[in-house]
């Protein structure tokens, strides 16, 4: 197996999100069983994703040797979700306000596998976790998150022992909501395939205009919040303060 033709499949993977083993035949002049051979070893690897006939590169995997952290500025409610992640998890980190602070306070957690729509929290961790995916997909003017089909199907591609969500608003009745309604398939395959889920919520977010709703108060096992009696009442989960 040619270690130089494993690199140079992993670079037109990575150029082009996503590609065919059609395609990479016709690039490469090489059979289809190399390349299935080849795609095999790279996804054992855990360099790629493979799904219908396509491989993925969703984000370049963080294997580099590096230095220091992702230089993101701190925020005490990403930090104090950080300290529930325990060595050699995977975890899903979706976008929102809290999620660059919460990558950098990750990115020390050893053997961590991360898998995130947001494309600010792939590029933070690319270098400092032991694996990054990012799920690929569309993104709207404005928003840093990636949603679709191809999103929705990488993320439900893995089990998480932890999955960190940043909702928008939260209504009275206990929805969850986002501003963004095209991200219900990526956020709810999500939830259907984390062991535990975790809301990210500050007062800030309590005046907000509702979203959305997407996922449900009830559903979450623990929230990290800067007003933890807003939850004193009818949250059966656990609440994380950070100060009131």
């Amino acid at each position: 197996m040619s270690e130089e033709r494993l690199q140079k499949i992993l670079r037109l993977i990575e150029s082009n999100r996503t590609i065919s083993a059609k395609e990479l035949e016709a690039q490469l002049y090489v059979s289809s069983a190399t390349v299935r051979r080849d795609l095999t070893e790279l996804s054992r690897r855990g360099l790629i994703v493979r799904s219908h006939g396509k491989a993925m590169a969703v984000t370049r995997m963080a294997h580099a040797v590096t230095h220091g952290g992702p230089t993101t500025p701190d925020d005490p409610i990403g930090a104090a979700a950080a300290a529930l992640v325990k060595p050699h998890s995977i975890i899903f980190v979706a976008a929102g306000r809290f999620s660059p602070s919460l990558a950098k306070a990750v990115s020390r957690v050893s053997d961590l596998t991360v898998v995130t729509d947001s494309m600010t929290v792939a590029d933070a961790l690319c270098g400092h976790a032991a694996r990054v995916y990012c799920t690929g997909g569309n993104q709207q003017a404005g928003s840093d998150a990636l949603s679709g089909a191809q999103a929705a199907e990488l993320a439900g591609q893995f089990y998480y022992h932890m999955a960190f969500f940043s909702g928008d608003s939260l209504t009275e009745s206990g929805d969850i909501t986002f501003y963004n309604y095209d991200r219900i398939s990526v956020l709810r395959s999500v939830a259907r395939h984390a062991e535990k889920k975790v809301l990210l919520f500050s007062r800030e977010q309590m005046n907000a205009e509702p979203g959305s709703g997407l996922l449900r108060l009830m559903d979450m096992d623990y929230i990290v919040t800067d007003i933890p009696s807003y939850f004193s009442s009818g949250y059966h989960g656990a609440v994380i303060s950070t100060g009131e």
